[in-house]
């Protein structure tokens, strides 16, 4: 794909529901200075978290609310090891998911403005900002790696192997249904832009918490304090973005933009069944079975209001197709 993805005969006019050029001029502002802001705002790389000072073999790894198997009496009815076991593992799969999202959604998704890729993004501060948020990922991929290798060293759990998470898988599986590669590339940008706007509350959800393993919930409030900064950024980028596409292209955009969130609540259960059976948690067929008779991606577990707000500016709830397609994901109705 190139910069000519986009037929001028297709671009919107100066009459159509969008952005105003004062509001894109806004978000421009808003990239140019997080980008001259980056050395001091950048936390990541300023952080070397000590895990021989820091880790406390009482306590546990992981949260246990955040199980989705929390209630269910095989979990609770189980020894106190292995219950630590599977704690440890839901911290395992927490980090591999930030890796995943980090390495393959957002990642490809700089990339892509790297190369100049993407229409309204061709200028030198979006291609400044998206490298160096390229740079920050590394940062947070290395440093929730070296979490991952604390925890399988310390808890004996070198062997345990994780499959993608539900987002990757159903990111390419939507993207496999395209048929033009400007298609595929939104949906990596729509994945990445839900990821990103996400990420600060899916962190959130340790980062404050003290009854936790303190290197872990450390770790994850060091990466915090960046992806705050990525939201904006990624918020910013999409209105560029949404401003210089064209019709047929923005119209395919807020189709794709909420499938997102129910690829991000999703409880995972395929990694959870194939973690326990590792460590050989009894009954984990009969446990997962009975998650999965639950809403998998219950959106009831995350706050989406920050995208409903991005798409409200936008202008895509001013559409009915913008209105249908954010009702059919069941994020309001219409």
């Amino acid at each position: 794909m190139n910069a000519a993805w986009i037929e001028s005969d297709t671009m919107y006019t100066e009459n159509d529901e969008a952005l105003t050029p004062y509001e894109e001029s806004i978000a421009r502002i808003v990239l140019a200075k997080l980008t001259n802001n980056w050395e001091r705002r950048a936390q990541v790389k300023k952080h070397e978290l000590n895990a021989s000072a820091l880790f406390d073999d009482s306590k546990d790894d992981f949260l246990p609310d955040l199980l989705p198997f929390k209630d269910h009496p095989a979990f609770m009815e189980a020894p106190e090891k292995m219950k630590r076991k599977v704690l440890s593992c839901g911290w395992l799969a927490y980090n591999e998911k930030t890796i995943d999202i980090e390495s393959k959604i957002v990642g490809p998704a700089c990339t892509h403005v790297i190369y100049r890729e993407v229409p309204g993004l061709q200028d030198g501060v979006s291609i400044q900002i998206a490298s160096q948020t390229l740079v920050d990922e590394a940062y947070h991929i290395s440093l929730v790696t070296k979490a991952c290798q604390e925890t399988r060293s310390r808890r004996e759990l070198f062997s345990i192997v994780l499959p993608e998470s539900h987002l990757i898988t159903k990111m390419r599986e939507c993207q496999q249904q395209c048929s033009e590669r400007w298609q595929m590339t939104l949906v990596q940008l729509a994945t990445a832009i839900v990821s990103e706007v996400f990420i600060s509350d899916y962190l959130n959800l340790l980062s404050n918490e003290m009854s936790i393993q303190p290197f872990n919930r450390m770790t994850v409030d060091a990466h915090k304090r960046d992806e705050l900064s990525h939201s904006s950024i990624f918020k910013s980028l999409t209105k560029c973005l949404y401003t210089a596409l064209g019709m047929k292209e923005r119209e395919f955009f807020m189709d794709v933009l909420p499938r997102p969130v129910h690829w991000f609540a999703n409880m995972e259960l395929e990694v959870w069944s194939a973690m326990l059976q590792q460590i050989g948690f009894p009954k984990t067929e009969t446990v997962i079975n009975d998650c999965r008779s639950l809403n998998e991606a219950n959106l009831a577990r995350i706050d989406f209001s920050g995208l409903i707000a991005l798409a409200t500016d936008l202008g895509i709830l001013d559409t009915r197709r913008g209105l249908d397609s954010f009702a059919r994901e069941g994020l309001m109705s219409r």
